[in-house]
C-alpha cells in the first residue's frame, strides 16, 4: 500500500505541476493521498515515547565523507612569475559534472513546505491509529554490534563561544567636526520587547516566554522515553513552536540553522539542566517540526547525538546509514565518535518521511553590528560595511560541495551594492577587458593562505566571508568571481575543479581569446583562474593543461 502511494504521488507531482489547471476530482484525490501521508507522520509522533522505550541497536559510526582536496591545495599562492604558463591554443579535455550525488530515498507525497493546506500550526497534525505492520517493520541494521545492553546517559560541558582566528581590530573613531547645539526633542523610549532572551551566537534574541519543564537529571535511555511524554504532557510542540516560528523566519533561518537555535533556545532557558534532558527537548521539538530526527547515545561516553539527513551532501561529520539515506551525526561539543558506537532505538520505515535539512543559506536577517570593508586594486575598488554578527554563525559551518556555498546567500543587500559598484566601474569596457579586470583584482586585492594555515580546519567561504577575513584560497576566491562575472558583468561562467584547485571558465563570445578553454554544450568556456596571480582569461597552470576539469557550477543555468 505503502509503496503504491508514493508511486502515484511521484507521477502525479512529476506530471502535474502545482499551478496546473487540474479537474477537481483529481485534486480530491491528491489531497488525500497528502492526508494520508499526514496521518502516517503523526502515527509515528503519538507512539515515539514507545520508539524509545524499545529496542535499540548499537551501530558503528561511518567516517566522515572528505572533499575532494587530493593532492592538497598548493601552501604558496600560484602565480606566472613561477610558472611561466603559455598563451598558446590548448584544449583541455571534455569536462564533466563533478557534483557527487546524494544517498538514494524513496520519493516522498510532497515536499512538506509545499502542502497544499497549511495547517493552523506547524504541530497540529491528526491523530491516528499506528498500523501494527508499520510496528513490525524496522531498518535493516549496518555493522551492529549484539547485545547493547543498556546504554547510560552522560553530561559535557557547555559549547563555549566560537573563537575568531584572529584579533578583530576595531575601525579608529571618526571626531566630528563641532557644530551648533539646537535643541532637539527627546526620541520616545521603545518599551523592552516582553519575553525571555535566547543567546544566539552573541547576540540576545528575544522570543515569547512559554512556561513548561525539563527532566532535570536523565541517566539511562528509558529516560528519553520519559522526556517525550512529559513534554507531550506539557503540549510543548505546538507551544513552543507557536511561539518560535515568528522568530525563526524573521531571521531567514535554514533547516540546519533553526536546530541550532532550538540547541541556543534550550541552553538559555535551561542553563542548569544536563545536556540529555536540553537535547532531548530539541529532538522532540525537531520531529515535531516535521523533520526526520532521531535521537542517538554515543555508547562509551554517553553524549546525546542528534542524527539528521540532509539534501545536501555533508563533509567532515560522521554519519549512519538507513534505507540508504546518510543521517549525519549532530554532536554537542563536536564530540570525538573515535571508537565509540552510536545506539538509537528502532524507527519504522514510515518514520523517514520526514523532512531532510536544506543547508542552503537563503539570506539571513540577523541584528547588525556593522563592520566596513574596502578592498582595491587596479581600478576597481569595493567598499561598504557588512554584518559582523553573520560571521561566527556560519563559522562552523559544515562543509558543503562548492556548488552550495555557491548557491547560498548571507546578505542580499550586501551583494546587490557590490554588484552595482562593478557594473558602475567595469560596465563600460570591452567583456575581455571587464573579465581581466576583475580577474586580477581578485587575484591581488585578497592574500592567500590555505584553510589549515589560517583556520586551523577546511573552512569554505560563504561569498560574504571573503570581506570579513583578511585571507581567503581557491575556492573562496572562485566563488566571489564568478558570482560577480555573471551578476555584474552578465558572463556565463563555471566554477571548475582540478585536482586539489578550484578554479573557473569564462565565456566570452565575439572575443578573441588565446589559450586553454573547452568546449562545453555547444559553447566556447576559457580557463580564468582567480588564484594564479598575474594570470589573464586563457591562462591555465602547467599542470592541468592535460586534465579535465570537472563543473562545479555554472552560471546562469544553475542560478535559483
Amino acid at each position: 500500500m505503502k509503496k503504491i502511494l508514493l508511486s502515484l504521488t511521484a507521477l502525479i507531482g512529476g506530471v502535474m505541476p502545482l499551478g496546473a489547471d487540474v479537474p477537481a476530482g483529481f485534486q480530491e484525490f491528491r489531497q488525500g493521498i497528502l492526508n494520508d501521508f499526514q496521518d502516517f507522520r503523526s502515527t509515528i509522533l503519538e507512539h515515539y515515547a514507545d520508539f524509545l522505550d524499545g529496542t535499540w541497536h548499537e551501530y558503528e559510526p561511518l567516517m566522515p565523507l572528505d572533499k575532494r582536496d587530493n593532492p592538497p591545495k598548493p601552501i604558496k599562492v600560484p602565480s606566472v612569475k613561477v610558472s611561466k604558463p603559455s598563451t598558446r591554443p590548448v584544449t583541455l579535455p571534455e569536462p564533466k559534472l563533478g557534483t557527487i550525488p546524494l544517498t538514494s530515498r524513496p520519493a516522498l507525497p510532497y515536499e512538506p513546505e509545499e502542502e497544499a493546506a497549511e495547517p493552523s500550526s506547524p504541530f497540529d497534525v491528526p491523530k491516528t491509529v499506528i498500523p501494527p505492520e508499520a510496528l513490525r517493520e524496522t531498518p535493516p541494521t549496518l555493522k551492529v554490534r549484539p547485545d547493547v545492553g543498556t546504554p547510560v546517559l552522560g553530561a559535557i560541558p557547555h559549547l563555549p563561544a566560537i573563537p575568531l582566528p584572529y584579533e578583530t581590530i576595531e575601525p579608529e573613531p571618526v571626531v566630528p567636526e563641532p557644530i551648533a547645539e539646537t535643541p532637539v526633542a527627546p526620541e520616545p523610549e521603545v518599551p523592552e520587547p516582553e519575553g525571555e532572551k535566547v543567546g544566539f551566537y552573541g547576540m540576545e534574541i528575544t522570543v515569547p516566554e512559554v512556561d513548561f519543564s525539563l527532566m532535570e537529571n536523565m541517566t539511562k535511555v528509558s529516560d528519553l522515553a520519559r522526556s517525550w511524554r512529559q513534554l507531550n504532557d506539557q503540549e510543548v510542540a505546538s507551544k513552543v513552536g507557536e511561539a518560535l516560528k515568528p522568530t525563526i523566519e524573521r531571521l531567514g533561518l535554514n533547516d540546519y540553522l533553526t536546530f541550532e537555535f532550538l540547541c541556543a533556545y534550550m541552553d538559555s532557558k535551561f542553563p542548569k539542566s544536563g545536556i540529555s534532558s536540553r537535547m532531548s527537548a530539541v529532538h522532540y521539538l525537531l520531529a515535531n517540526m516535521g523533520y526526520d530526527a532521531r535521537i542517538g547515545v554515543a555508547t562509551v561516553t554517553g553524549d546525546p547525538l542528534i542524527l539528521l539527513p540532509s539534501r545536501q551532501t555533508i563533509y567532515g561529520k560522521s554519519y549512519l546509514t538507513f534505507d540508504g539515506e546518510r543521517y549525519y551525526v549532530m554532536n554537542p561539543g563536536n564530540v570525538n565518535l573515535q571508537g565509540q558506537g552510536v545506539s538509537t532505538c528502532d524507527l519504522p520505515k514510515v518514520a523517514s518521511a520526514g523532512k531532510r535539512m536544506d543547508m542552503l543559506v537563503k539570506g539571513l536577517n540577523l541584528p547588525v553590528k556593522p563592520r566596513k570593508f574596502d578592498v582595491n586594486y587596479g581600478n576597481l575598488h569595493l567598499s561598504g560595511t557588512l554584518n559582523e554578527n553573520l560571521m561566527p554563525v556560519v563559522y562552523r559551518y559544515p562543509q558543503m560541495e562548492t556548488a552550495d556555498f555557491a548557491m547560498s546567500e548571507l546578505d542580499p543587500s550586501l551583494r546587490t551594492d557590490l554588484v552595482r559598484q562593478v557594473k558602475e566601474q567595469l560596465g563600460g569596457k570591452g567583456a575581455l577587458e571587464a573579465t581581466n579586470e576583475l580577474l586580477q583584482f581578485v587575484q591581488f586585492g585578497f592574500d592567500y593562505a590555505t584553510d589549515n594555515d589560517f583556520h586551523g580546519f577546511e573552512k569554505p567561504y560563504f561569498l560574504e566571508e571573503n570581506l570579513y577575513y583578511p585571507k581567503n584560497d581557491c575556492e573562496d576566491r572562485a566563488i566571489f568571481y564568478t558570482y560577480l562575472l555573471w551578476h555584474a558583468l552578465g558572463l556565463e561562467n563555471q566554477l571548475l575543479f582540478f585536482p586539489g584547485h578550484e578554479s573557473a571558465s569564462v565565456a566570452l563570445p565575439g572575443e578573441s581569446v588565446k589559450g586553454t578553454g573547452y568546449m562545453h554544450e555547444g559553447k566556447q568556456f576559457y580557463v580564468s583562474d582567480p588564484t594564479y596571480v598575474g594570470s589573464v582569461t586563457g591562462m591555465c597552470m602547467p599542470q592541468f593543461e592535460t586534465t579535465a576539469p570537472k563543473i562545479d557550477y555554472t552560471y546562469p543555468t544553475n542560478v535559483k
